[in-house]
């Protein structure tokens, strides 16, 4: 079916930005000149800056014939948000229905048979998770429509879960079914091999657009700034938070809070009751290509989440975006915060106040410290977290599957 290359250098039209590609990422061409069909099914890729992934790859790997289905509007981080045409490959819409639950939703065939039809992708690139009523269906739809397509699957479930039925006979389904699966992180990876999922695996992380999330210059003189960005969801560790600012209640700090949800009211009490509110600033949730200006006004952004039966953190984008805008970053040791931050930020164990009111203050009476940290979360990123970086690893993921076909 294919012939392979191993050692193709993308750097002409669209390649990576003057950088030869690492054969161990991009060692599969074309020679036949026949593109890599691929079909992708994502919930979330709405707009051109929620595409950073698919636009990396469309940019990076031209041999790559990309469509990508969607809905034709989302809530996104509390946003509702209407999917928009992409200037680099096809965006088809399908309908949700049943349910707006982020895994009980079914798409509308006919659009997704459709593509499988007209495109005959050589891989199903699914953003859904194995258990979900989506994933049954993609795969349902594969199999009667597209039977020699192959399902390379996009997760990010990082809680040993046991699933009632049906959906554990739905998840036990896909990991049959599915040839390879990319994750954003480490313990992502050890659910799956724990489940026993046995098909090849590529940790493939989030990414950032350098572009729009950079580095700005805070004018001197003006209060230290934290920041939090995300839902406001009691087990983000808000109140963690508010407690520790209590503690440094003394020293010159403001608080802008970037997001909306449930704990917002009894985050603002508490806030009242230490008579801190007048310092504090909610901006409520905003659209996602707005995100980077209220990055640029932050001297640190903190990520206090902790651990329950539905929450450990699979990624936290919003570190490497503020990383990317070379802000200093505190994270708790929830889930995959460890993981990204890495030496490039401060961590604090999940839920304990004083040590994060110890590492804010030592963030701003330290400015070399906190100056270095930006500097090193700006450098980490460009090393690990570019979306292009993180297309090398999505490429390879496919064309382990289309080598693994073709091996006799």
């Amino acid at each position: 079916m294919f012939e392979f290359h191993s050692s193709l250098d993308l750097r002409a039209n669209g390649g990576l930005r003057g950088k030869t590609v690492n054969p161990a990422s991009a060692r599969s061409h074309l020679l036949n000149r026949e593109r890599i069909r691929v079909v992708r099914i994502a919930h979330a890729s709405l707009t051109p800056a929620l595409r950073g992934r698919e636009r990396a790859l469309a940019r990076c790997f031209p041999q790559i014939d990309l469509e990508v289905i969607t809905p034709p509007r989302w809530r996104e981080t509390d946003v509702d948000v209407e999917t928009v045409p992409d200037d680099l490959f096809p965006v088809k819409t399908a309908r949700t229905f049943f349910s707006k639950h982020i895994q009980l939703f079914a798409y509308d065939p006919f659009p997704i048979i459709e593509a499988f039809r007209r495109h005959d992708p050589h891989i199903i690139d699914m953003d859904h998770e194995p258990y979900s009523i989506q994933a049954a269906e993609i795969i349902t739809l594969r199999n009667w429509f597209a039977p020699k397509s192959r399902i390379v699957m996009q997760t990010a479930q990082n809680i040993l879960k046991k699933y009632p039925l049906p959906f554990s006979l739905l998840e036990q389904r896909a990991y049959k079914q599915v040839s390879a699966a990319y994750m954003c992180s480490e313990t992502v990876r050890e659910v799956l091999q724990t489940k026993g999922f046995s098909k090849p695996m590529q940790i493939a992380p989030f990414g950032v657009d350098l572009e729009a999330f950079r580095p700005y210059e805070r004018p001197a003189g003006k209060t230290f700034t934290v920041g939090y960005v995300g839902r406001l969801m009691p087990a983000k560790g808000l109140l963690v938070l508010v407690e520790a600012l209590a503690k440094i209640k003394n020293e010159n700090w403001r608080l802008l809070i970037v997001g909306d949800g449930p704990e917002k009211s009894e985050m603002k009490n508490r806030l009242a009751a230490y008579d801190l509110l007048n310092r504090c600033e909610f901006a409520g949730a905003v659209p996602y290509d707005q995100t980077p200006e209220y990055f640029q006004k932050l001297d640190v952004l903190v990520v206090p989440t902790r651990t329950t039966k539905k929450i450990r953190e699979q990624f936290g984008r919003v570190i490497i975006e503020a990383m990317a805008c070379q802000v200093a970053v505190i994270g708790s040791t929830c889930g995959a915060i460890p993981e990204v931050i890495s030496d490039a930020g401060l961590v604090f164990p999940e839920g304990d106040s004083t040590i994060l009111a110890e590492q804010l203050r030592r963030l701003m009476l330290d400015e070399n410290l906190r100056r270095g940290l930006a500097r090193a979360g700006r450098e980490r990123v460009e090393k690990h977290y570019t979306w292009e970086r993180v297309a090398e690893k999505i490429f390879a993921a496919y064309t382990n599957v289309l080598e693994k076909e073709r091996r006799p």
